[in-house]
């Protein structure tokens, strides 16, 4: 809710893509996990959770964790980590994730991922050869920048927007730059058809 972001993790098809193939994954700048439809699973989350309250623990924190009804979820009890869910039905409203931040996090991958086809275009001979260029580090790396770019402010601010209460007052304007240009970016017509 303080606009504190975590290591995002990301969920592939397989344990160790070819791109990464002399790399250690446990150094890339995102949390890889797989599976072979690249989704949440329970043990997925339930690994996370425990890895989660163990940072927490370490840093003598006690904090809330909220949860869609999503059966990957599991109720678990932790001893650093509270975990609550949003009612059936409501994520859409309640959830802040959905208020902003994933739009956010998109936005920002989809400029950098443009910003790289445009940069290569020259250097193939089709479309095709052109988004074949394009690997699942790059994306990895992409999405850990995407998340650093999104403002503290923004965070407080959807969590405001679903209900939260913050505690704090915050300016009604964000960095008009920073504003300004997600903007820019959700007018372009290259992101108006893309989902992540």
């Amino acid at each position: 809710m303080s606009g504190e972001m975590k290591k995002p993790l990301v969920i592939g098809k397989t344990a160790k893509p070819q791109c990464y193939r002399i790399l250690d994954i446990r150094k890339l700048p995102v949390e890889w996990r797989s599976n072979r439809k690249a989704w949440m699973m329970s043990q997925i989350m339930e690994e996370w959770l425990t890895a989660f309250n163990g940072r927490m623990k370490m840093q003598n924190r006690h904090v809330f964790l909220f949860l869609d009804n999503a059966t990957c979820h599991p109720h678990i009890k932790f001893s650093n980590v509270r975990l609550a869910w949003f009612p059936p039905n409501t994520t859409s409203v309640s959830q802040p994730m959905d208020q902003g931040i994933i739009r956010n996090v998109k936005v920002h991958c989809h400029k950098l991922l443009m910003q790289s086809l445009l940069a290569n275009m020259d250097c193939t001979s089709s479309s095709s050869e052109l988004a074949r260029n394009v690997s699942v580090l790059d994306a990895v790396i992409w999405i850990s920048q995407a998340v650093k770019k999104l403002l503290p402010e923004t965070v407080t601010r959807c969590f405001e927007k679903a209900g939260f209460f913050t505690g704090e007052v915050i300016a009604n304007v964000e960095n008009e730059n920073d504003q300004q240009e997600l903007q820019n970016c959700m007018n372009e017509d290259a992101f108006s058809n893309c989902n992540a």
